[in-house]
C-alpha cells in the first residue's frame, strides 16, 4: 500500500524559495517516500520522537511524520541542516 505524501505549509514555503534544481531533487526524494519504508534514501528515526523521521538530501533535511493507519506521511519541515533541528 502506497503512502500519500503531504507537505506542511512551512515545508512548502521553503521549497518555493529554493532554486529549481534543488526543488526538483527534493520533490523527487519526497515522491519516493510514497513507498516508505521500502526506500533507498538516507532516513533516520528521530530519537525521543514518536513516528518522526528525517530525510537527508545533501545539505538539506526534511522532517516528516508517518501515520501508518491513515497511510499518510506529512513533511513537517524542510531546511538546511544547521537550522532544521531548532524549533
Amino acid at each position: 500500500m502506497m503512502f500519500k505524501v503531504l507537505l506542511h505549509k512551512r515545508a512548502f514555503k521553503f521549497l518555493e524559495k529554493t532554486d529549481a534544481k534543488t526543488r526538483k531533487r527534493m520533490t523527487n526524494s519526497l515522491r519516493e517516500l510514497e513507498s516508505f519504508p521500502n526506500v533507498k534514501l538516507d532516513i533516520l528515526k528521530i530519537a525521543g520522537e514518536e513516528d518522526t523521521y528525517r530525510l537527508r538530501i545533501g545539505k538539506l533535511r526534511a522532517l516528516f511524520k508517518v501515520y501508518d493507519e491513515e497511510k499518510v506521511i506529512v513533511v513537517v519541515k524542510v531546511d538546511l541542516r544547521r537550522r532544521i533541528y531548532r524549533s
